[in-house]
C-alpha cells in the first residue's frame, strides 16, 4: 500500500497511543535498522571554480533509495507541533485524494487524486503502485507516462531512481528533513531544517531548490527533477540550473525570485535563506507583510504588482 503520511485518522490513532505511554514508539523504532547517517555538513559554501579539483560527491544520484523513517513514525513525537497543522499546509496537499480540500472544479469520475492548488490543478488516476496517469489538457485522455517523467520528483516522496515510482504521494517528512536517524532524539541538530541546527545557506537552498528551482534538469537522467536527492545532499552536484535566469524578465515572477535568492547564496555568499521569510510548519504565510527580494534594499517591491503565475515545467 502506498504511504500517504500524516492522515487525520492516523493523527487520532497517535493521540490514543500517546495516552498509553508512547506504547507505539518502541514498536515503530524496534523494526528500524541502523542506517549510515546521510546528514553531512557541506564542505564547500560556494561553487568550485572551473578547473578546480573534483571534491567528494555529496549526493545520492545513481544510488538506491534509503530506507527512511516515515512521517507516520515521526508523529509519535511530533504530533502536537507538526501533526496538529500539517493537513492544512500546502506541502501536505501537493497531491491529495479527490474530495480533500482545497476543493477544485468538477473532475472526471475516474479521477482518484488531484495535483496542484485550487487555481492550477490536474486530475490524477492511480494506475498501480507509485504510479499515476494524469488527465490531458483536452480533459478527456489519460496520459500514463507523463506524471513519472515530469511531476513525481516534486509532488511525491521516495521516488525510485530507476522506475520513477513513488512510495508516498505529497510530501512525507523525509522530503525536507532527509534520512533522519533515531539518534536525533538526543541530538536534535542532526535533523535537517531543525530549529536547533545551525543554518547553512547552501544546504537550505538545496532542500528548497529541489522542487522550487523549476527549469533545472538532472544531469544523469535528463528529467526536470533531481535524481534521488536526499536532504543533506548538495543538490547542484547533479541538478543543473542556469542561474542567469534570475535576470530574465520573461520568467514567472515567483520562479525568478527563487533563482535570484539561490544565486545570491551560491555565487554571492549570501547568508539569507528561504527560512528567513517562509514558514514550513504552521501558518505558511510570509513572516513579513510584503514580498521582496530578500537581499534587496529595505522597502523594495512595496508597490510591485504580481503577474499571472505560469510554468512551462508544470504546464500552466
Amino acid at each position: 500500500m502506498i504511504r500517504t503520511g500524516l492522515t487525520p485518522a492516523l493523527l487520532a490513532l497517535v493521540g490514543a497511543l500517546a495516552v498509553q505511554g508512547h506504547a507505539g514508539q518502541g514498536a515503530a523504532q524496534s523494526g528500524r535498522k541502523d542506517l549510515e547517517s546521510q546528514s553531512r555538513l557541506f564542505q564547500k559554501q560556494v561553487p568550485q571554480k572551473a578547473g578546480a579539483q573534483n571534491q567528494t560527491r555529496h549526493d545520492h544520484a545513481g544510488k538506491p533509495l534509503p530506507d527512511y523513517i516515515t512521517g507516520d513514525q515521526c508523529l509519535f513525537c511530533h504530533r502536537t507541533i507538526v501533526g496538529a497543522t500539517w493537513e492544512r499546509e500546502p506541502h501536505a496537499w501537493t497531491i491529495r485524494p479527490v474530495g480533500v480540500p482545497p476543493s477544485v472544479a468538477q473532475l472526471p469520475a475516474e479521477a482518484t487524486h488531484v495535483i496542484g492548488s485550487a487555481q492550477h490543478f490536474r486530475a490524477l488516476k492511480l494506475i498501480g503502485y507509485g504510479k499515476f496517469a494524469i488527465l490531458g489538457r483536452d480533459g478527456k485522455s489519460w496520459q500514463p507516462d507523463v506524471f513519472a517523467t515530469q511531476c513525481t520528483g516534486c509532488h511525491t516522496t521516495g521516488v525510485d531512481p530507476a522506475a520513477h515510482t513513488f512510495s508516498a504521494f505529497a510530501f512525507d517528512c523525509y522530503a525536507c528533513h532527509g534520512d533522519v536517524q533515531l539518534s536525533h532524539t538526543s541530538n536534535p541538530p542532526e535533523a535537517l531544517l531543525s530549529s536547533k541546527r545551525a543554518r547553512q545557506p547552501r544546504e537550505i537552498a538545496s532542500i528548497c531548490g529541489q522542487c522550487h528551482l523549476r527549469g533545472g534538469r538532472s544531469e544523469s537522467t535528463g528529467l526536470p527533477y533531481p535524481n534521488n536527492f536526499v536532504a543533506g545532499d548538495d543538490l547542484f552536484e547533479d541538478f543543473k540550473v542556469d542561474l542567469k535566469r534570475a535576470d530574465d524578465a520573461s520568467l514567472d515572477y515567483a520562479d525568478r525570485h527563487v533563482y535570484f535568492e539561490v544565486r545570491n547564496v551560491l555565487e554571492r555568499g549570501s547568508a539569507t535563506t528561504c527560512l528567513d521569510c517562509h514558514k514550513i510548519h504552521g501558518d505558511p504565510a510570509l513572516k513579513h507583510a510584503i514580498c521582496v527580494d530578500c537581499d534587496a534594499a529595505a522597502g523594495a517591491g512595496k508597490n510591485a504588482k504580481p503577474g499571472k503565475l505560469r510554468s512551462p515545467t508544470c504546464d500552466y
